[in-house]
């Protein structure tokens, strides 16, 4: 595996990381406390943020988009979530829908949907996990019944990303008599042709990301709607679970990589008992211990991202990327706190909103205690779950 870059790969970066300093960096602490973002703003955002490369990332040229290799998608997700998570996750959602509807959508869903996706017109999210569902997607319970031209839709789904400034949803819900996986659909709706309800849901990290519970009560869609075939919604959900979890991972990259930034920034100016921080062993330690931390996650996250690149399999890596980054990042803020002092306590300093954005990554995408069970799975030829 080469992960030496391009010439046109680290252009890329240096030239969207020299944006992010100067626009959203000096920004982020005021802007996170507001709560989760307007649609205006999060709007404005998808327009500065797609001539980088951002929301086309994945689509390809011919469709309106980037054409990138996931690399490189990496990267600028890394260097945006370094900077500011919450807006990473905002773009990351609306990226990877794009991307679906890249690979499965119709020629007249591009057209409506991922045409405005790509110009920052409109905001896109995807529905499966439910109060009732997380790791268990084939439980999902949401149903849609065919009812002459239309799908209607009842059910709740929660944890929902971009979920309460969405434009429209594509929905991961149960159609026909198919128990099980094979009874899964995936149908796109849009909320000004038939509303859905949302509500916000706090947390204690990713302030300014917006998250929901999305509610259907007799929503309607019409057939053309469906996205990929009837019945194989489980397999397209699971299709882009490997990227998600290693968009994760990458984010707890960036989170990390911030974190050991800060650290190294005040251990060299804090002065006690006449010298700076810096210079004591057990603060020396700590540093190393997090800049290994950080560099084995993000070379676990390339792997994961070389594989996809290359066609390959990647379920075990990408489950070692998103455990092993997510966990990393709790562990690597958590040190960046300690070496802060109380100052790290503070909302003076941005080392605690990094530790409260890298708790929230350990459980979406697959829990650490799932992704372990993937591992074993993958290295045992044995299932601890269905």
């Amino acid at each position: 595996m080469d992960f030496s870059f391009s010439e046109e790969q680290i252009l890329m970066r240096d030239n969207v990381r020299r944006f992010l300093q100067k626009e959203v960096a000096p920004h982020v602490d005021e802007w996170d406390k507001f709560g989760p973002m307007s649609k205006e703003t999060a709007l404005g955002w998808l327009q500065k943020l797609e001539p980088f490369g951002y929301i086309g990332s994945l689509v390809p040229m011919e469709q309106g988009g980037h054409g990138l290799d996931r690399m490189s998608h990496g990267l600028l997700l890394e260097e945006l979530r370094k900077v500011w998570a919450s807006l990473g996750g905002v773009i990351g959602i609306c990226t990877s829908v794009a991307g679906t509807l890249s690979r499965l959508g119709t020629e007249a869903q591009r057209e409506n949907y991922l045409r405005p996706l790509l110009e920052g017109k409109m905001i896109g999210c995807s529905g499966i996990t439910e109060p009732n569902v997380g790791s268990d997607v084939a439980g999902i319970e949401t149903r849609a019944a065919r009812q002459g031209n239309h799908w209607i839709i009842n059910g709740a789904k929660t944890w929902i990303s971009n979920g309460s400034i969405s434009d429209f949803i594509i929905v991961t819900c149960r159609t026909g008599e198919a128990k099980g996986a094979k009874g899964l659909s995936r149908i796109l709706v849009e909320r000004k042709v038939s509303p859905y309800e949302t509500r916000e849901i706090p947390r204690i990290g990713l302030k300014a990301f917006p998250t929901a519970e999305v509610v259907f009560e007799d929503c309607q869609a019409p057939i053309e709607n469906l996205i990929g075939k009837e019945g194989e919604g489980f397999e397209g959900a699971m299709e882009s679970l490997e990227q998600a979890r290693l968009n994760a991972a990458i984010g707890a990259v960036g989170i990390m990589q911030a974190a050991i930034d800060f650290s190294v920034k005040y251990a060299k100016e804090r002065v006690q008992f006449g010298k700076p921080i810096g210079s004591f062993q057990l603060i020396q330690a700590k540093i190393a211990e997090m800049e290994a931390l950080g560099q084995a996650s993000r070379l676990l996250t390339y792997q994961g991202l070389w594989r996809l690149d290359k066609g390959l399999p990647c379920a075990k890596e990408s489950s070692l990327a998103k455990f092993y980054a997510t966990e990393s990042a709790v562990q690597v803020t958590g040190m960046a706190i300690q070496i802060h002092g109380a100052y790290g306590l503070s909302e003076e300093y941005p080392v605690e909103r990094l530790f409260r954005d890298a708790r929230c990554y350990t459980i979406p995408d697959g829990t650490t205690e799932i992704h372990k069970l993937i591992i074993g799975r993958e290295m045992l030829g044995l299932k601890a779950f269905r």
